[in-house]
């Protein structure tokens, strides 16, 4: 099976189209970043004006979607377990975790949804059957790098879109990215914060040390508490999957919808020997130059 990065077709005009005085504006009034810009490429590509949206692993304010993007209905789907994990050690004070759910996503009910905006605590892969065919849209950012069951997640949002509805995706750092290892925000014990701008993980290095690899490397760089911390973060917590590339583009074209846009985003210069060494450590992977992907996906109209 072709893993290929598609080309996109021609994208038609956006309703949803702020100037950068407008963006700038937005992103302050809401506390949003790289939001603004992704909705301006979703409803380019699939149309959110006046649609049933359903967003998965998110929650964007429900004034900016109903003003903004004037969406009919939007439930977003947040799992607060993974909240859970990076507050473990970000000790975050903005973020779902604040915000109360209106129902635990395996319980939700049609009904539910007639309200112009929900929030559902939930994995969205335990979506139940009883909102089948309720959405026009199944909008996701930033958040299938963290869906440890994508296979499953593909085929809830195929069940819960209605017939020739959309899936928009746009998601990264990816695994198999210069900065895929994720690593959230960690203190040392002489007060130095790494993010991932000062990360002292070099350009694909979780791909090729390996975690005891790591481990020694970071002992360099940082106390040794910190450097077992930053090792289990990158290789082992739960909150990110570890999928290349590659195992993007076969699980959409696995996936019961049909795949209608599939770019790599983000690219970066990949000296060659890097390259070469990535491709002589994973064989049968090359996408390494790709932060992440953007794609579109659609349910058949029967």
């Amino acid at each position: 099976m072709s893993t290929d990065i598609l080309t996109a077709p021609l994208r038609t005009s956006a309703t949803f189209a702020p100037t950068a005085a407008e963006t700038a504006y937005l992103r302050q009034r809401f506390g949003l970043s790289y939001h603004v810009p992704y909705c301006v490429q979703a409803d380019q590509l699939v149309g959110l004006r006046g649609k049933r949206v359903l967003e998965v692993g998110g929650s964007l304010p429900a004034e900016f979607v109903k003003n903004n993007l004037g969406v009919a209905q939007w439930t977003a789907v947040e799992e607060l377990s993974y909240w859970r994990t990076v507050d473990q050690v970000e000790k975050l004070t903005d973020s779902p975790l604040q915000q109360q759910a209106d129902a635990k996503l395996t319980a939700a009910t049609p009904d539910l949804l007639d309200q112009d905006y929900v929030l559902l605590d939930g994995a969205i892969e335990d979506a139940p059957d009883t909102l089948a065919g309720q959405f026009d849209v199944a909008f996701s950012i930033a958040c299938f790098e963290h869906v440890s069951r994508l296979p499953k997640a593909l085929d809830r949002i195929a069940r819960l879109l209605k017939p020739g509805g959309q899936l928009f995706t746009m998601f990264s750092p990816i695994w198999s990215a210069h900065d895929g290892h994720h690593l959230p925000n960690i203190t040392d014990r002489t007060g130095r914060t790494f993010v991932f701008g000062n990360s002292p993980i070099p350009p694909w290095g979780h791909l090729l040390a390996g975690p005891s690899g790591l481990y020694q490397y970071l002992l360099n760089h940082t106390d040794a508490a910190t450097a077992e911390e930053m090792v289990y973060y990158v290789y082992h917590a739960p909150h990110i999957n570890r999928l290349f590339a590659e195992d993007y583009v076969n699980y959409f074209q696995q996936s019961p919808l049909t795949v209608k846009v599939c770019d790599g985003t983000f690219p970066i210069d990949i000296p060659e020997k890097m390259q070469a060494e990535l491709e002589k450590m994973h064989p049968d992977k090359t996408l390494f130059r790709f932060n992440g992907l953007l794609a579109v996906l659609q349910k058949p109209h029967a």
